[in-house]
């Protein structure tokens, strides 16, 4: 008889695309959704000292497999400080069931779900709102809009000098819609080597922005390292069911098996080569979790 791991497939990373598609979807048709990268090679350029911590990772015993693989690289997953059991149970985007205890490089760090969005390469991308919005918003985020004031003109002046290398007639004082129209427009328009100028001017003009701002922008997305509690929000006094940290160069520590996997493994001596451990409770999960968080030292 097959155990339950036996008949697990390997996924695609959920709502993964193409770069060259995801940089000029703008579902706004403002600057709202533009993408800013939380690439390794452009954070060592800004940031070259990185805060490397112990975290968290969610995922089915199919995602250890790809994780040992993915082990001291550049690509980077999401991570957590704190997850709801009921969350660590059924998963988020995964299966679920299983926790990898690992320590890496935090590239972004927020008190909720900041949506990070992988591209097919493992690169991860922050839209401008997640940015700017404040972690109790509806669409919550890092909380940059009294800190960054200036950004979003400066990125519309990016989009506007690659719209008119381009050939675009676009006046820099158009409203921020026009300009998302045009720049939607101009993914459409080109392909091949043209489109792949077109993303190399943009993640080069993304990185001279962000080297800018470099001062708040990276106490933005790394001062929640230091903290790694979640508040209560101030009127419904709810708490976010999990928190997430982008992280790459990583090393597996160990595994964490939920009680409904934890059969399968009673009488084995590792997971992939990892020790393992087991759990009755998803609750018995979290303890761990959250003991552990709360004696890292940076």
């Amino acid at each position: 008889m097959k155990r339950f791991k036996e008949y697990l497939k390997e996924r695609t990373p959920a709502w993964t695309q193409s770069l060259s598609t995801m940089l000029f979807d703008l579902p706004r048709a403002g600057l709202k959704d533009l993408k800013i990268p939380l690439s390794s090679p452009i954070f060592k350029r800004i940031w070259p000292e990185s805060i490397r911590s112990k975290v968290f990772h969610l995922t089915d015993y199919d995602g250890v497999t790809r994780l040992k693989k993915m082990q001291g690289g550049k690509k980077s997953i999401s991570a957590f400080y704190n997850m709801d059991d009921y969350i660590i149970q059924s998963g988020i985007k995964s299966e679920g069931g299983y926790v990898v205890e690992l320590e890496g490089d935090v590239l972004a760090a927020a008190p909720d779900d900041i949506s990070s969005q992988p591209d097919k390469t493992g690169r991860r991308w922050l839209t401008l709102s997640t940015l700017m919005n404040s972690s109790t918003a509806s669409d919550p985020g890092l909380g940059g809009k009294s800190k960054l004031k200036k950004i979003e003109d400066d990125l519309g002046r990016l989009l506007v000098k690659i719209l008119k290398k381009n050939g675009e007639d676009v006046d820099e004082g158009s409203r921020d819609n026009i300009i998302g129209l045009q720049w939607s427009g101009l993914g459409k328009k080109h392909g091949g080597k043209t489109k792949s100028i077109i993303i190399k001017d943009y993640i080069d003009g993304m990185e001279k922005i962000m080297k800018k701002y470099s001062k708040p922008l990276g106490a933005l997305l790394t001062d929640y390292t230091k903290k790694r509690t979640l508040d209560p929000d101030s009127d419904s006094g709810e708490k976010a069911m999990w928190d997430e940290l982008v992280v790459n160069n990583f090393k597996i520590q160990k595994i964490h098996v939920g009680p409904e996997f934890a059969p399968d493994f009673e009488d084995d001596d590792d997971i992939e080569g990892f020790p393992f451990e087991l759990y009755d409770t998803p609750e018995d999960m979290v303890d761990y979790v959250t003991r552990t968080v709360q004696r890292i030292k940076l």
